[in-house]
């Protein structure tokens, strides 16, 4: 088991690049929180101290940073109150996958798990949507690390509603939890949606994955749901792309397949 770094170890990791200002990888990372939803529209960014504090630069640099947000219409900054938001449009696509869940936990099978910790919170309004909950509502969180030949290459946080979650026993927490729910919970699973899209290491990360803030992260957002559509629990993940990279094998149809003409995704395991 490789040496991670302590819980509440505060060591700052630096940027992926040793060349280009640290006022334009600040902003990099900050923009791609931004588009992710993690800092949601009309949310407060975290003060000018804590941004120096969290990724060990100067108070400087982080108003440089700032300011070409603030430019490019990202954030609005309010005398006497802070830092929010801008109202951001986005563009949303999605692409359906078809293959089952056995070949979604397939994934895991072959690296080690290390638990950091799980908790009982309170949901936001965001999470508390995403599983169908009240605002406030209590849910529980795990977070871990997946290790490949030592080194971790993944951080995933599990969100369940305090209902189901409280039944979840801590060795559970080091196996694949998706099949905790059937077969010791008795909960039916049916169906996900998964987001795929590409982000970048915050300090946390940066820490956690033993690599640099900044660094190209894969980020997959996936909400799994019972027979009855009621979500059940929701996983973040985030993968070094210098280590994780996910291929599918798409075979070209000449022929309609189910009323379309085109590609169609085999499921294929390696």
């Amino acid at each position: 088991m490789p040496k991670l770094p302590p819980r509440g170890s505060r060591r700052v990791p630096s940027f992926v690049s040793d060349e280009v200002p640290l006022y334009y990888q600040l902003g990099s990372v900050l923009r791609a929180k931004i588009g992710s939803n993690e800092y949601l529209p009309g949310q407060r960014l975290p003060t000018e101290a804590e941004l120096v504090k969290e990724y060990g630069v100067s108070r400087i640099t982080v108003r440089q940073a700032l300011v070409r947000l603030e430019k490019e219409g990202l954030i609005r900054r309010e005398a006497g109150r802070g830092t929010f938001v801008g109202e951001v449009r986005r563009f949303t696509g999605t692409q359906k996958m078809e293959g089952s869940l056995d070949d979604v936990i397939s994934l895991g099978m072959a690296t080690e798990v290390q638990l950091l910790g799980v908790e009982t919170l309170k949901a936001t309004a965001e999470e508390a949507s995403v599983l169908g909950l009240e605002t406030g509502a209590l849910i529980t969180r795990g977070t871990r690390l997946r290790l490949y030949h030592k080194e971790p290459y993944s951080f995933i946080q599990n969100d369940f509603p305090h209902e189901i979650g409280k039944r979840i026993r801590k060795s559970d927490w080091n196996g694949i939890i998706l099949n905790i729910l059937p077969q010791k919970l008795g909960i039916p699973v049916k169906d996900a949606s998964q987001t795929v899209r590409a982000a970048m290491a915050d300090a946390r990360l940066a820490r956690l994955l033993h690599t640099r803030i900044g660094a190209p992260l894969l980020s997959v957002d996936r909400i799994v749901r019972t027979d009855g559509g009621q979500p059940i629990e929701r996983t973040r993940s985030y993968y070094r792309s210098d280590i994780y990279s996910f291929t599918v094998h798409l075979t070209w149809s000449g022929e309609r397949s189910r009323g379309r003409l085109g590609w169609t995704l085999e499921k294929r395991r390696r």
